[in-house]
């Protein structure tokens, strides 16, 4: 009989877990380090840095912003650089994609004047994702399901660790028929529509859904749901996609991420070890006293990408509890409201019916304001 699928989600990075336990770091955690890398051969590579910070009694917590610089180093001495090298910041995207898979990669960081540097690492070969759908959740019609099928390939560990970003077309909420003449402050009727209806958005999971099959009688995951989410969402308003990144993670790796996981949502067990006990993966070169946490991975990243249709869209009713008629519209525009258009809406003080050209927020008729972009992605069918 198979056992069931394990999942942990490993959250963005170390930095936006709490831990809390009480260890022999208490006096001394204003210094700690905390790394979060991906080397992704034939990608582009991550590392985010950050630093404890002790917030009340027993809770640790990296936390704040530790500026550095870090790179990447192979095992032949040519280094990586982010492309804004040698800005200091807390977070890194390296150029990785023509790096050689038959070389080893070690982090490498500049913080506070001290050189850090992770363990010599090779990079595993990818999974293969086998199909990725799209479909109703079977359990809530109210809501669409991301599905992937995968299996580890030649080098399957029984771990992966899955990520992908989404990119949609959607529109803003309302279709703006009136502009403002700040001559006369007066709305007119637009002769020409309001460019900023349609635009894409993009969000993208950076972390790892960590998936276990290392005790399935078959190499592979079927069907796993990685994403959820309601039909009403403008996700659903006209064409999506998500491209699913999947690697192979060595034991240790994934010990290391459960682990961390499961003392983060307080889920651990008495024996389970705090994070001052984890052995991580880096170390500080100049000064080996010094306490570091976090850890490093390296991976060849396999992708798919998927489109869908607007077949799953359920329209929700359109809001109106934040448009009104506004009483001095030069005062209402310099606070950043703008006329969307004609409607009756009941907004008197009884509740009886009100008519007039109502305006909104800028993000109620521009999808721009509302985090779009009027940039056809490149893959875009």
């Amino acid at each position: 009989m198979k056992k069931s699928l394990s999942l942990i989600v490993f959250l963005a990075g170390l930095a936006s877990c709490i831990y809390p336990f009480k260890s022999d770091l208490e006096d001394s955690s204003e210094n700690i380090i905390v790394f979060d890398g991906k080397i992704i051969v034939g990608g582009v590579s991550t590392v985010s840095i950050s630093r404890v910070l002790t917030f009340e009694e027993g809770v640790f917590a990296p936390h704040g912003v530790t500026e550095g610089t870090a790179w990447i180093e192979d095992d032949e001495g040519k280094k990586y650089y982010p492309d804004n090298y040698p800005s200091k910041q807390s977070s890194f995207q390296i150029p990785t994609q023509d790096v050689s898979p038959e070389r080893k990669y070690r982090m490498m960081a500049d913080v506070d004047d001290k050189l850090y540097v992770s363990d010599w690492l090779e990079a595993i070969d990818p999974p293969v994702i086998d199909d990725i759908s799209i479909d109703y959740d079977p359990n809530d019609s109210t809501s669409v399901q991301v599905l992937v099928s995968v299996h580890g390939g030649d080098s399957g560990t029984g771990y992966i660790g899955l990520s992908f970003d989404e990119t949609w077309e959607f529109h803003s909420e309302w279709v703006c028929r009136y502009e403002l003449d700040t001559n006369r402050w007066r709305e007119v009727e637009r002769t020409l529509p309001y460019p900023n209806y349609w635009c894409w958005k993009t969000s993208s999971f950076n972390g790892f859904i960590l998936v276990d099959y290392s005790e399935f009688t078959e190499d592979k995951v079927t069907d796993y749901q990685v994403l959820r989410f309601p039909t009403r969402d403008n996700r659903n308003q006209k064409k999506y996609s998500i491209n699913v990144k999947a690697v192979n993670l060595s034991p240790d790796t994934y010990k290391y991420m459960k682990n961390l996981d499961e003392i983060s949502k307080g889920g651990g067990s008495l024996f389970s070890p705090n994070p001052g006990e984890m052995a991580s993966n880096i170390r500080c070169d100049s000064d080996p006293s010094c306490r570091v946490f976090g850890y490093i991975t390296a991976s060849l990243e396999t992708s798919k990408r998927v489109f869908i249709d607007s077949r799953y869209y359920n329209p929700p009713l359109a809001r109106t509890s934040y448009l009104f008629i506004p009483d001095d519209k030069r005062e209402s525009y310099e606070f950043g409201f703008y006329p969307v258009d004609f409607m009756i809406l009941p907004k008197g003080d009884n509740g009886e019916d009100l008519e007039g050209i109502y305006w909104g927020p800028l993000r109620c008729i521009d999808c721009v304001a509302d985090g779009g972009t009027k940039t056809k992605p490149d893959f875009w069918e």
